[in-house]
């Protein structure tokens, strides 16, 4: 649902091209040819490949012809685009008739092709899947680009924005430039070439406008975001509530009777921790779990971790009605699992500190997070001693 959204939303925000890296055929070849059948603009790939041919699954490179605005010394110029993405030698994936798909070198991939496309072309950009220094790399070595344009599709390395003043010298190769606008689409990457008379670049100038609240919706684009997230958050109820049919609800007071720590909930802390409960019932943490359901994001896994307590954990969250208790962001979530408190486990249980926040206050799920801003408004721990 999400793909499809989002060749929809590109298709609506009028994309020339785009790179083809190894997850737009996670789902396999034959899928990716129906999500290539509603694109309204061509992938474009040089190293992922035909292994018995060693040819790429899609067209290497394209030209674009784009018009220069009025008064230009110029009308037009030839954009020529090549694809490439990291090479990942475990990376195998079937085709028709028992053929292969794999990835071969980029900066041999490049080599082979960028002189015939420099012949069709005024101006030759890169567009790149791989890790940062690897994309360095190529206008060291192909004299030919102008502009690498990207972001890292190593797993674990997302985000990567380079700067946009040219220091260090590392995105300014000579005559070529490069620039990575980071994931998510949080930050729109923009690029101005201006041309001489005999179409080569005469100046370039980068920047990098990050997408914040205060940037207004397109309705349209809005539109189309809201339908997928209720669908998605639908697919994803079914699929929660089909693993546990006939599960009752968890009484919120009654732990467990064994010795591995066990999730109880934020009401059971309240008896002994009465000031410090009050505090968090009127914190946002204590109303984490409705912004979900405001969201339409309360069957979405990739949030749950975050708005519920122990998700995805032994004796954890498992849906909102068959551990109703362990919604929200409650003293668990910080302190961890409490069945054994204050019993076996009395002084120095549930010490945490400020590394426990930026578990989920990241940079990427929560941009405007500053500790110094934040904590004052859940601060709890001045309360008496734990009575007994």
């Amino acid at each position: 649902m999400q793909t499809e959204a989002l060749i929809e939303g590109m298709n609506a925000l009028g994309y020339k091209v785009a790179n083809l890296s190894l997850r737009e055929l996670s789902d396999g070849y034959d899928v990716f040819l129906e999500r290539q059948k509603k694109a309204q603009f061509p992938f474009v790939s040089a190293n992922i490949v035909w292994q018995d041919t060693g040819e790429p699954i899609v067209a290497p490179t394209t030209v674009v012809r784009m018009a220069l605005r009025d008064g230009a010394k110029v009308k037009e110029v030839r954009v020529g685009f090549i694809g490439l993405t990291r090479s990942d030698p475990a990376f195998l994936k079937a085709g028709p008739s028992r053929r292969k798909i794999v990835t071969v070198d980029p900066l041999a991939a490049a080599e082979k092709n960028l002189p015939s496309l420099r012949q069709k072309a005024d101006v030759i950009v890169a567009l790149v899947a791989m890790d940062l220094e690897q994309a360095r790399q190529l206008p060291k070595r192909m004299k030919e680009i102008d502009l690498v344009l990207g972001g890292d599709s190593t797993p674990g390395k997302t985000g990567m924005a380079t700067r946009t003043d040219d220091f260090p010298e590392d995105t300014q190769l000579g005559r070529a430039r490069l620039m990575y606008a980071g994931d998510q689409g949080k930050m729109l990457g923009e690029v101005r070439l201006t041309f001489d008379a005999k179409r080569a670049i005469a100046s370039t100038q980068r920047s990098l406008v990050q997408l914040t609240r205060e940037w207004p919706d397109e309705p349209k684009l809005a539109a189309l975001m809201e339908s997928v997230k209720v669908s998605i958050n639908e697919y994803n109820k079914a699929q929660t509530l089909a693993q546990s049919p006939f599960a009752s609800p968890q009484p919120a007071s009654a732990p467990p009777a064994n010795t591995e720590p066990a999730y109880t909930g934020s009401d059971r802390c309240a008896v002994c921790h009465e000031q410090a409960f009050a505090v968090w019932a009127k914190s946002g943490h204590a109303r984490a779990f409705q912004t979900l359901v405001t969201a339409h994001q309360e069957f979405n896994p990739q949030c749950l971790g975050c708005h519920t307590i122990g998700f995805n954990r032994k004796g954890g969250y498992q849906n909102a009605r068959v551990t109703p208790n362990l919604v929200s962001v409650g003293c668990e979530s910080c302190h961890g699992p409490s069945s054994l408190h204050p019993g076996p486990i009395e002084a120095g249980y549930g010490k945490t500190d400020v590394s426990s926040c930026v578990t989920c206050h990241t940079k990427e799920n929560s941009p405007d997070f500053v500790p110094a801003e934040y904590i004052p408004k859940v601060i709890h721990w001045k309360e008496a001693q734990t009575r007994r």
